[in-house]
């Protein structure tokens, strides 16, 4: 694999070579990537454009987020900087390389849209989208052509099987109760969560090589934040999906006009308000205490976006609901809660 990564060190350096002035575009594009920037998406999607589509690309986020870490973990490769002095750090990460995480979120994200829009130009628009990213990671130096080609075959995977197994795990949810409900989702996030964590202590006796530490910086590779990110968030966006479809049904994201707007800030002063408040406030250490404590706090944020945000919003007026619809978790693919085919 250093051989490989030796000889793919000439790509990242062509493309750094094409000029300075490349920086800015470059780190602009590459937040079409980054977890703030799938904040404002997946909330502006939930409660202003189509609360399914919502719920189904937030689904997949979670599922390339989880599975990215996974990858992370039992490949353990490098970034370009970490192994040569020729390829310049234009943005700093602290975790292993392949897959690329930039190149499979997005790959999801953007490709189940796609699917869910079927339109021929806005597919063209999230190729390019994708196809950016992707090159923007190489420019910057924190990814190899390889890590970004994986990326986009992970994402492409994921979106394929969602889009085989959907009907089959929606008619199977909606004839579950709600405490069943909350159960599998609470059991695929711990199945998850323990599968990435077994690997990583598969991984103990392994050291960073001191030829990677010394460009790489303070970076700790083998952490476990983002894997209890993947595990609080997908607790608290789905059980608040759940308990919200049971006890209120569906609400009617597109409706509004200018309401939409207002919600979506509304929305998004609590999502500061729990995601960073509580950032600053809770320990970020490598313990079980702190894990524990970033699980309670992106569960409560998810929480927040998928259920007591969008009552809130029903409260003072700014969102309506569908009168007599209901709807679960595997049930989405419109407003009024029927499948899309």
């Amino acid at each position: 694999m250093e051989a490989i990564h030796l000889s793919e060190i000439v790509l990242n350096e062509f493309l750094q070579g094409l000029g300075a002035w490349l920086r800015t575009p470059f780190r602009v594009i590459t937040f079409l990537g980054d977890e703030e920037f799938f904040i404002l998406l997946l909330t502006a999607l939930y409660w202003c454009v189509d609360q399914a589509l919502g719920i189904k690309v937030g689904i997949m986020l979670l599922l390339a987020n989880g599975t990215n870490a996974f990858f992370k973990f039992l490949f353990r490769t490098p970034r370009p900087y970490w192994i040569s002095d020729g390829v310049s750090p234009f943005h700093m990460e602290s975790s292993f390389g392949l897959p690329s995480g930039h190149s499979q979120l997005p790959a999801s994200v953007w490709g189940w849209i796609a699917v869910e829009v079927k339109k021929r130009w806005f597919t063209v628009v999230a190729l390019v989208i994708i196809f950016l990213i992707g090159i923007s990671r190489i420019f910057l130096g924190v990814h190899f052509l390889t890590d970004v080609l994986l990326g986009w075959t992970l994402g492409g995977l994921l979106v394929w099987a969602a889009w085989a197994l959907q009907r089959k795990i929606t008619d199977w949810v909606v004839g579950i109760s709600t405490g069943a409900k909350i159960g599998v989702i609470a059991g695929s996030g711990a199945f998850l969560v323990t599968i990435i964590v077994l690997v990583r202590l598969a991984s103990a006796g392994w050291q960073l090589p001191a030829a990677w530490a010394a460009r790489a910086g303070d970076v700790d590779p083998f952490s476990l934040d983002g894997t209890f990110t993947f595990f609080g968030t997908w607790f608290g966006v789905l059980s608040g999906y759940v308990w919200l479809s049971a006890s209120r049904g569906t609400f009617l994201a597109s409706d509004g006009g200018w309401r939409r707007i207002v919600r979506f800030v509304i929305g998004l002063v609590g999502v500061v308000l729990l995601w960073m408040g509580l950032g600053q406030v809770f320990p970020r250490d490598a313990n079980v205490v702190s894990y524990a404590l970033r699980f309670v706090r992106y569960a409560l944020t998810g929480l927040w976006v998928a259920w007591w945000a969008p009552l809130m919003f029903e409260k003072i007026g700014l969102l309506t609901f569908a009168a007599g619809k209901r709807n679960s978790p595997g049930a989405v693919g419109s407003e009024d809660g029927a499948p899309n085919a």
